[in-house]
């Protein structure tokens, strides 16, 4: 059975391209396509139907289906409620498998027994649920996903493609840049995963606007019977019905949402963009982020595996956790972005604490330093070693209670969620001392730095910060009160504000508290670079580092930055690719030009691999040639204090700066832009459709503001204008027209400059 496994790290996808001939599939296709049910919602962007055998039917026998290719077959269900799968608006059909799906199941159960170890033990693999689904062309398509149904968690699912060819992907979990595969569904073939799959790995099946015609998948899967299997639905639906709620309420906060990706809506970002890519070619540096989501993740397990928290701005959690992926011993590690919902954190995990296989057999494990390489890292702020974590509802939940019990009367969870909230906000720094003193006396809470400095004493330092609003006291508080608390209960171990052993971090980032051993001195991101000239705004190296990466940018390439101020973004560049690429910055004030080539020699960079120029952004092509740049990473012009004559302007500018990149970029080279104005440039961006792909929309904080990092890709071909050109070549043939005529209608030059 080998030769038909996908090249995964867990073995668990098996592909067939042969499976039917090209007659057997045909004639099932045409079949199906005129004689189901198919049903469809705003829910999901394909037609669904599920079938279900009755339970005295589940073997399948010869009476269920015996009329060859006859549409009643399918038209006498029994009416009985029957499974309802989550995305389709009604249950399941209830009743005898139509002929030919009928044969299709025999046929699926024997190729997958075939291949088994031959074993009395082990009973044959029996379907009897099965999912249609209809895609009318390479338009519709499902993201990334694990089949979450109740139905075939624990045993195989088998799937059929009639129709068009369409790619199949999947990625792990955990490490979708190393452990993923693609293949392409042939008309007739067969893809089966173990059960394992749906637990490790997520598949999709991108859109492929090139294709036209329609494609029909069956999937087959095993519903026990019995109360666990009904107490599994049950379970199902009830998750379901409260994740729509969520999804429906207004200001709901979603930690688990990440940042807009071209073929992924899942997260419930919006959809809508220019040109539209499969996921394959288009990877953008974060994408395979994995987030802590409380769905999938047990908070217990989570916190028993968390060795390290690494803190960025939030919305950046993406890009540090991809960046600390491409350093870890992957086969022992993972990440999980915003852990706990704690949004700017990152958490460093033992994979064999959550339930990942340990390959050494229960012997501890062994690396190099993982704080010395979490140290290194060009993304992120702080490194701690984790500690603890609490939620402020914790602090007030007994007061809440007992309120809610002295009122006599049950409330709402919309009011007792506004009661809790009223209760945070009137949280007391001497409310937060005994809450933890309380936690460190019950041993729910342990700082294990402290536990080990205790013993020969020593010296330590609380320093926090607060995000967020809503909150009944300040940060110096909650250094005084709880850092109080530690003190009191580790009675060797003394506070001290300079010269201290250890720095132990406590971040409240809205109504998460999380604490931690600093690890870092001073902030990674800070003082990175020699600056001898500072713009009056200069963007973070961590977020730098971020969009420099995010432009996928190769030994050799050129990289523009068109408003480079005092030049942090090139001198990122130039240190992470090692002086292997030229840099070439530009800006409309020659001070800031002067100042930041200063800053390139003073970092080593030469002028042969980094010029800088002073030029308009709109007027750059004739600093450079034609196909020449292979990426333009930018900080655009942000206008906070502008009027709304100013805002036009910059709307103008952005659309003309775009324009004018197009000609100077080679074909497929990106463009990353860090803009306030995230919305209004991605108006613009799908108002310029036939020139850029876009591929990414992230939004990060940055002290108070919530820019957002654009990545765009520049199109080979102009479609929209090739579209034009054709459909006049076409009716030119039912004209005639003078030759002012035809110039006036083929003239396509524009003055960039008077946008």
């Amino acid at each position: 059975m080998e030769e038909y496994l996908l090249p995964l790290h867990t073995p668990c996808v098996y592909y067939d391209a042969n499976f039917l001939s090209e007659s057997e599939a045909s004639v099932a296709y045409q079949y199906l396509l005129t004689n189901t049910p198919w049903e469809k919602t705003p829910k999901i962007n394909r037609w669904v139907t599920l079938m279900e055998l009755p339970p005295k039917a589940k073997g399948g026998g010869e009476d269920d289906a015996n009329a060859e290719g006859d549409a009643n077959d399918a038209a006498e269900p029994k009416e009985v409620v029957g499974y309802r799968y989550r995305d389709a608006p009604g249950a399941s059909i209830v009743g005898p498998f139509p002929n030919v799906v009928h044969k299709l199941k025999l046929l699926a159960e024997e190729w997958y027994n075939s291949k088994q170890p031959t074993n009395d033990n082990n009973s044959k693999l029996e379907f009897n649920v099965c999912l249609l689904n209809y895609y009318q062309d390479g338009s519709q398509r499902i993201g990334w996903h694990s089949d979450r149904e109740e139905l075939g968690r624990t045993t195989p699912i088998a799937s059929i493609s009639l129709g068009a060819s369409r790619q199949f992907l999947i990625r792990s979990k955990t490490d979708g840049m190393r452990d993923r595969a693609s293949i392409t569904m042939s008309h007739g073939s067969l893809v089966i995963m173990e059960n394992v799959c749906q637990l490790q790995y997520l598949h999709s099946v991108p859109k492929e606007m090139e294709v036209t015609e329609g494609r029909i998948n069956l999937t087959f899967r095993c519903k026990k019977e019995g109360e666990e299997a009904t107490l599994g639905e049950m379970e199902h639906e009830k998750r379901d019905h409260w994740i729509d709620q969520i999804a429906t309420e207004e200001g709901v906060l979603d930690s688990t949402a990440g940042p807009w990706k071209k073929d992924e809506d899942e997260k419930g970002m919006i959809i809508g963009s220019a040109e539209l890519g499969d996921h394959g070619g288009h990877q953008v540096f974060g994408d395979d982020a994995q987030f802590y989501n409380p769905l999938y993740h047990m908070e217990d397990e989570v916190s028993e595996s968390v060795e390290f928290v690494v803190r960025t701005n939030i919305g950046a959690e993406c890009y540090c956790a991809a960046e600390i992926e491409e350093v870890l011993d992957i086969e022992r590690y993972c990440c999980l972005a915003r852990p706990f919902g704690i949004a700017g954190y990152v958490a460093v995990c033992r994979r064999t604490l959550i339930g990942e296989v340990d390959d050494d057999d229960g012997k501890e494990l062994t690396s190099s330093p993982l704080d010395a390489i979490l140290l290194q890292l060009r993304s992120a702020h702080h490194v701690l070693r984790y500690n603890d974590h609490f939620d402020l509802s914790q602090v007030t939940s007994s007061s809440v209670a007992a309120d809610l019990e002295m009122d006599g009367e049950a409330k709402n969870a919309s009011e007792e969620g506004e009661q809790v909230k009223t209760k945070i906000g009137s949280i007391t720094g001497e409310m937060l001392y005994e809450y933890y003193k309380e936690r460190l006396v019950s041993q729910n809470a342990s700082i294990s730095s402290l536990v080990h400095l205790d013993k020969q004493g020593g010296t330590f330092r609380v320093t926090c910060e607060r995000i967020g609003s809503g909150h009944g006291f300040q940060a110096p508080e909650v250094e005084r009160e709880i850092g109080g608390a530690m003190s009191e209960y580790y009675s060797n171990v003394k506070p001290k504000m300079n010269d201290f052993d250890i720095q132990i971090r406590i971040d409240v980032v809205a109504t998460k508290v999380i604490v931690g051993t600093q690890i870092n001195v001073d902030d990674l991101s800070k003082e990175r670079h020699f600056l001898r000239f500072r713009n009056a705004v200069t963007i973070k190296t961590n977020l730098a580092y971020a969009m420099v990466r995010c432009a996928n940018i190769k030994n050799g390439d050129l990289v523009v930055d068109p408003f480079c101020g005092s030049g942090t973004i090139l001198l990122e560049a130039l240190d992470v690719y090692q002086k292997q690429i030229k840099c070439i910055g530009m800006d409309v004030s020659r001070r800031s030009a002067n100042g930041a080539q200063e800053n390139a020699r003073a970092e080593g960079f030469d002028d042969d691999i980094c010029q800088f120029h002073c030029c308009d952004a709109r007027n750059f092509r004739s600093k450079l040639e034609e196909d020449s740049v292979s990426a333009i990473v930018t900080n655009l012009p942000w206008g906070i204090m502008t009027g709304h004559k100013n805002v036009s302007d910059l709307q103008s500018m952005y659309e003309v700066f775009l324009r004018t990149a197009w000609y100077i970029l080679k074909d497929k080279a990106r463009i990353v832009m860090l803009v306030l104005r995230g919305l209004q440039l991605t108006r613009i961006i799908r108002k310029l459709s036939g020139r850029y792909r876009l591929l990414s929309v992230n939004c990060v904080r940055t002290t108070n503001n919530l820019p957002s990092i654009v990545v765009v890709e520049k199109l080979a071909v102009d479609h929209v204008r090739v579209a034009v050109k054709r459909q006049l070549a076409y009716l030119a043939q039912f004209v005639s027209v003078s030759p002012e005529m035809h110039q006036a209608v083929h003239y396509e030059k524009i003055d960039e400059t008077t946008f």
